[in-house]
C-alpha cells in the first residue's frame, strides 16, 4: 500500500468518528437545552401590590367620578357608551394633564430641560439652539 493511499484512508477514518462523536455530543446537548426550557408552572399566591402612580392614576385623577345617568345618544350600544364616558368626563383634561388646550404648546422661548443626570455631551445636545440651524435649513429650501 502507497503512504499516500494509507494517509487518506487514515484521514478518512479519522473523519468519520470525529463526524460521529460530534453527533453524539451535539445529541446530548439539544437534550439538555429541551430540558432547561421546559416551561415551569409556579402558583404565585402573594397578591401584588398596585402601582403607586400609575399612568390610569394620572389620566384619570383619584378623585371619584361624578355619577350622571346614562343617556341615548345613539343607537349604537358601544358608541353610546363612549358618548357617555365622555360626558362624563372621565379623563382628566384640566390643567394637570401634561398637555393642555388652554395654554400654547410652543411660546417661541427655548423649552427648559432637565438635564441632571445626563452625560455633558447630552446635556449639550438637548439645550442647544438649533435656531441657527433651522434657518440655515429653510435658506436652503428656498423658503
Amino acid at each position: 500500500m502507497k503512504a499516500k493511499t494509507f494517509e487518506n484512508l487514515i484521514r478518512k477514518v479519522v473523519r468519520e468518528e470525529i463526524d460521529y462523536a460530534l453527533r453524539r455530543e451535539i445529541k446530548s446537548l439539544k437534550e439538555d437545552l429541551r430540558d432547561e426550557i421546559k416551561p415551569r408552572i409556579i402558583e404565585h399566591t402573594k397578591v401584588p401590590e398596585p402601582v403607586k402612580h400609575s399612568l390610569k392614576e394620572k389620566i384619570m385623577g383619584t378623585a371619584p367620578l361624578k355619577q350622571r345617568s346614562k343617556q341615548n345618544f345613539s343607537t349604537n350600544g358601544t358608541l353610546n357608551d363612549l358618548l357617555n364616558e365622555t360626558a362624563r368626563g372621565d379623563t382628566r383634561t384640566e390643567e394637570s394633564s401634561p398637555a393642555s388646550l388652554a395654554r400654547p404648546f410652543s411660546t417661541g422661548a427655548p423649552l427648559p430641560a432637565d438635564t441632571a443626570g445626563m452625560p455633558t455631551e447630552v446635556a449639550d445636545a438637548v439645550t442647544r439652539d438649533y435656531s441657527g440651524l433651522m434657518k440655515a435649513i429653510d435658506k436652503k429650501k428656498g423658503k
